[in-house]
């Protein structure tokens, strides 16, 4: 498979992942729970683009493609960074 390929499965799956668990939200928003699973839904939707650089950055590592697996480490160590300075924030 291209990398276009398994990256366009990797973000459907997350999108699909993230609709499903924010319709369970909504179907239990009434309910102790319903808040937090919400967030979990939209924490996998915000998540999903992250997902695309790993699985572009594992794809570009099986096929030794040195050149972008050093640009798709520098955008992993950006978003890693900004990720703990955002946490840390809170």
């Amino acid at each position: 498979m291209k990398m276009n390929s398994v990256t366009s499965i990797a973000l459907r799956i997350c999108l699909f992942a993230g609709i499903v668990v924010l319709a369970i939200g909504l179907l239990v928003s009434g309910t102790e729970y319903g808040t937090e699973i919400l967030w979990i839904g939209v924490l996998i939707l915000i998540m999903s683009p992250f997902v695309g650089v790993l699985v572009a950055y594992a794809y570009l590592l099986a096929e030794k493609d040195w050149k972008w697996v050093k640009v798709a480490t520098v955008l992993i160590a950006f978003i890693a960074v900004f990720l703990i300075f955002s946490l840390l924030k809170n």
